[in-house]
């Protein structure tokens, strides 16, 4: 009962669905072509429109239903749509579903076709299809497979792939574009050692660990349905070198030693290897393995190096830093010790042998008086000069990094004279005149000089130098001697000549040279003389009544004739030479007459025009008395501010200072009177000659006597007797200093007394007189 409640219910179910809707066009069909069965059938049959499709359906209440799938079993493929599944059916369906449920991907419609595309692969599957309608279902049992879609279209965004050999981390692999599964995957040869293949993606992965240029490569990816394929082309190229390192780095070597080779560390191959600049000479650094190795031969200071190692891919570079020092010199040795050396023989320098570089050089004790060190080859050279018996030294070479020495050991030996040489032989000596000392040149220590006979008397021979000197003491003609010089060693000799002549005169000399003898009394001049004198003459005749004594050169004699100063020349001589003086002779008889003469003449009265002959009594000058005088005074600015003043004679020429010494001004009114000995009053005219000089003029000197007189003016009777218009300040109270001396006894000189016009004498060494300057 209750199942019969339950087949109403959807009885009704299925009236209220499918056939009310549709009531209205269900009468109208019935009307024009359906019909009650009339064959005895129990069922009613009918046609049915479907509310949601408007398919036509039949529906069968109470109707037997069959279905069967023929074609059983379905291999189908993955991802492929499939054709529909349709199965023969008898009855009405009013549902259909398959147990367990279809492969993902497809699926089953009401009336039981299968379609769509499945998308996972399985093996042999069986599924129940149940169709149903309201009376009752049917069952049907099918087999379905998927296989795997066959693998198509493979290929690569990028066939040609460019790789770097030993790169890590590898690249990301590379997933090829394909449809279909694959489930192997294969090169038609082994890829780079390092790359694979991945099995079910055929994706490109790894790290290629050997080079090779561009190679073809068919990639085939498979399943068990079938396979595709596609080619690639793989390059891989050397990776560039890296983490290059030098461990040590500063490194210092020594000069000319060899170093031990320093190898580098790095990553990946190297082609090349060089360095920014080049290695310190005879270093070496490898070509392919960046080993630096040799022996560096100059020494440099901390040097910075940029080492880089390249191939064909790139570069790495690492800094280094070189410094090479001197080497410490090392095995000295000096070949031929111990030296025998002689005292005054240059030695055969002695170099010693030594390793590496010497910069200094030096002994433990002076070397012997005459020889050196070098202070950077340690040779030894030079002359000794002292002899000693032997003594060690220790030599030491050294740099600044080192030392080394050795001790060697030296005797110096006295030498044996040789070579003994006298330069100027022969000589040829004056008696009574000391030599010029004739040193010989010898080599070695003499200790004993001698000669085989005497030396002339007065000379002498040293014993050690055997320097001959001294001062003949006779004549002798030309004789040989041989001079010995000697040492304990042995000796030398030499032969000489030596001649001893008589002096000749020297030094010939009256004093004064200017002499004066009076006219009938007896006089004498006796000269000096060096030396023997056996002649003795004037050049010209003297005056009547003087002689010239033939081996004194006295003159001596009583005047018998007056005469102006008058020049001769006298000559002693003997047999060896000669030596000759020119002296002056004036012969008084009473004092000089005013003579108001402008003309020169000689000693016969004849007038010489061009007064070269002329004596100086000849050119007196003095002022005859009632001759107008002419005087002309001066100023001569000489700087600013700064005027010399000055008197000129228009008679004689003479220019005069206008004021006598240290007086000052155009009237002499400055300064004040200074009293001078002939000596400084001799000084202070030579004086005004400093510079410009005095007004300009640079001759100014002491007048003589006769100059002075000039200046007398005997028109006046009162003192002083001058022209003071023209010599303001002249006082008639002191002397004025003459350049003449008082013959008759040299120690006084003239002086003139403008008080009385006068000229006499006084002491000059008495500072009691004035000085009046003159520039002639």
């Amino acid at each position: 009962m209750k199942n019969k409640k339950g087949q109403f219910k959807k009885s009704k179910e299925l009236l209220d669905r499918k056939i009310f809707p549709n009531f209205f066009i269900f009468i109208i069909l019935l009307t024009l072509g359906g019909c009650i069965g009339g064959n005895g059938s129990t069922s009613f049959k009918g046609i049915l429109f479907g509310p949601t499709n408007n398919l036509l359906q039949s529906a069968s209440i109470n109707d037997s239903v069959s279905v069967n799938y023929s074609l059983s079993p379905y291999v189908l493929t993955k991802d492929l749509p499939i054709d529909p599944i349709q199965p023969s059916i008898s009855g009405s369906i009013e549902q259909c579903s398959s147990n367990p449920t279809l492969p993902t991907g497809l699926v089953i419609s009401g009336t039981c076709t299968i379609t769509g595309t499945p998308t996972i692969n399985q093996p042999a599957t069986n599924y129940t299809i149940t169709a149903s309608n309201l009376s009752q279902s049917k069952s049907a049992t099918i087999v379905i497979t998927v296989n795997a879609n066959p693998p198509a279209a493979l290929n690569f965004a990028t066939p040609t792939f460019t790789f770097t050999a030993g790169a890590m981390p590898g690249f990301a692999p590379i997933v090829p574009n394909y449809t279909g599964t694959i489930t192997n995957c294969t090169s038609d040869i082994p890829l780079p050692t390092g790359l694979s293949l991945g099995t079910t993606n055929c994706s490109l992965s790894g790290s290629p660990s050997t080079t090779q240029g561009p190679t073809n490569y068919t990639i085939t990816a498979s399943n068990a349905f079938g396979s595709t394929s596609t080619i690639i082309t793989i390059t891989v190229n050397i990776a560039p070198p890296s983490a290059l390192n030098y461990a040590g780095s500063p490194f210092v070597f020594t000069q000319d030693a060899t170093i031990a080779a320093i190898h580098p560390t790095y990553t990946g191959t190297v082609t090349a290897c060089n360095s920014d600049i080049p290695l310190p000479a005879g270093l070496t650094l490898g070509t392919t393995t960046c080993v630096i190795s040799g022996t560096p031969n100059t020494i440099q200071p901390a040097t910075h190096y940029n080492i880089t190692a390249s191939n064909a891919s790139g570069s790495i570079s690492f800094p280094i830093t070189i410094t090479v020092n001197l080497a410490p010199p090392s095995a000295l040795s000096y070949a031929g010790t111990p030296f025998t050396f002689t005292q005054g023989a240059t030695i055969t320098t002695a170099t010693p042998s030594v390793t590496g570089t010497v910069t200094s050089c030096n002994s433990d004790i002076p070397l012997p008086a005459g020889l050196g060190i070098n202070g950077t080859t340690c040779a030894i050279s030079g002359t000794p000069t002292t002899t000693q018996s032997a003594t060690n030294y220790t030599i030491t070479a050294s740099n600044a990094y080192g030392s080394t020495n050795t001790t060697i050991s030296i005797r110096v030996n006295l030498a044996p004279p040789s070579a003994l040489s006298y330069a100027g032989t022969p000589f040829t000596f004056t008696q009574g005149a000391t030599i010029t000392t004739a040193t010989p040149s010898v080599t070695g220590t003499v200790t004993s000089c001698n000669s085989d006979i005497p030396l002339p008397a007065g000379l002498g021979i040293n014993g050690t130098t055997c320097a001959i000197s001294g001062t003949p003491t006779t004549t002798q003609s030309a004789t040989n001697y041989t001079i010995t010089a000697s040492n304990a060693y042995g000796s030398t000799n030499t032969t000489i000549s030596i001649t001893v002549n008589l002096a000749p005169p020297t030094g010939l000399a009256y004093t004064p040279s200017a002499l004066v003898f009076y006219k009938g009394v007896a006089g004498a001049a006796t000269p000096t003389v060096t030396g023997t004198v056996t002649s003795c003459n004037p050049n010209v005749a003297l005056p009547g009544g003087l002689t010239l004594n033939a081996t004194t050169c006295t003159i001596s004699g009583t005047p018998t004739v007056f005469q102006a100063s008058a020049n001769y020349t006298i000559t002693a001589s003997n047999s060896s030479g000669n030596t000759n003086t020119t002296i002056s002779i004036m012969i008084f008889g009473t004092p000089p007459m005013k003579t108001m003469q402008t003309n020169c003449w000689d000693a016969a009265g004849t007038i010489d025009a061009t007064c070269v002959t002329a004596s100086s009594a000849g050119q007196d000058g003095k002022l005859q008395k009632g001759t107008n005088p002419s005087f002309t005074n001066q100023t001569v600015n000489v700087a600013v501010g700064v005027n010399h003043y000055i008197t000129v004679d228009n008679l004689t020429g003479l220019v005069w200072k206008t004021c006598h010494e240290d007086r000052t001004n155009s009237n002499c009114a400055g300064g004040a009177d200074v009293y001078h000995d002939l000596a400084s009053a001799t000084t202070a005219c030579a004086n005004l000659n400093a510079g410009t000089g005095y007004a300009n003029r640079t001759n100014w000197r002491l007048p003589t006597i006769s100059e002075m007189e000039t200046l007398v003016d005997f028109n006046v009777a009162t003192s002083p007797r001058t022209f003071v218009a023209s010599f303001p300040g002249t006082t008639g109270s002191y002397y004025y200093w003459s350049s003449n001396l008082y013959l008759p006894d040299t120690t006084k000189s003239l002086v003139l007394y403008f008080s009385s016009g006068s000229t006499t004498w006084t002491n000059k060494t008495v500072a009691g007189s004035l000085a009046r300057c003159v520039s002639p």
